[in-house]
């Protein structure tokens, strides 16, 4: 979880928590409706606005087919009814902080963490054909995996070559910026066996390695000038 290529969170930095004015209010608790003050500048509203009855259409009668009317029992003969979300008050409660005016606010810290890697490749003259890339993906074994928040140079006490390319690999660490800090390192070295197959048909001859442990195949310039995979050379790596 901690050596991840690329991740960047949001943390609640703690003890930040301060009260700050609600700025949709502007501190009131409460906000012009926006049912009968839809048109309304920011900040200003209109009290006891009423909208016209529906069933009535504002007369406050209801006609009866016997010539008769009778009081609307919607808006009780006013012909008038009020805002149904504020009851005409031209305010209601502001929805962003329920009300209390204020908001209670803390930091936040943008989060980011970032492997940088530095890879080297220490390859015996028979296998220096090899490119690094290769030896990278390959299966090996690991002579040392060291983890510290400033790694040092690995010891082997039978091996003096060993010691050196730890040290190269610890002395050529990626910068780090000014705005980051180092949270831990690691220093792996690993061992990759490499075997070179040389093979002969019909007085041609041509060379190809063996690497790691799963018998990875490199084979320069292939398959431009070789075989594409089609003949059965290769048959023997599954044996």
């Amino acid at each position: 979880m901690l050596f991840v290529p690329e991740k960047e969170v949001m943390v609640k930095i703690p003890h930040s928590e301060v009260t700050e004015k609600c700025l949709d209010c502007e501190g009131r608790g409460e906000a012009p409706c926006p049912t009968c003050n839809a048109g309304q500048q920011h900040g200003f509203y209109k009290a006891n606005q009423m909208t016209r009855c529906s069933v009535c259409h504002g007369r406050g009668l209801l006609a009866h087919q016997d010539g008769s009317d009778s009081v609307c029992g919607m808006c009780n003969g006013q012909g008038m009814l009020p805002c149904i979300a504020c009851a005409s008050r031209g305010l209601v409660t502001c929805q962003t902080c329920n009300g209390c005016g204020s908001l209670l606010a803390q930091s936040t810290a943008h989060v980011r963490w970032k492997t940088l890697t530095a890879r080297k490749v220490s390859a015996t003259t028979g296998a220096a054909s090899v490119p690094d890339e290769v030896f990278h993906r390959a299966q090996g074994v690991q002579l040392c995996n060291i983890q510290a928040y400033q790694c040092t140079p690995a010891f082997f006490a039978d091996s003096y070559p060993l010691n050196q390319f730890s040290s190269e690999i610890v002395a050529s660490r990626l910068p780090v910026p000014p705005s980051a800090r180092v949270i831990s390192e690691r220093h792996i070295i690993s061992v990759v066996p490499v075997t070179r197959v040389t093979m002969s048909h019909r007085k041609r001859s041509f060379s190809f390695y063996v690497v790691g442990y799963g018998r990875d195949v490199f084979i320069r310039d292939y398959p431009s000038k070789f075989c594409w995979g089609l003949c059965r050379c290769f048959e023997w790596l599954g044996n």
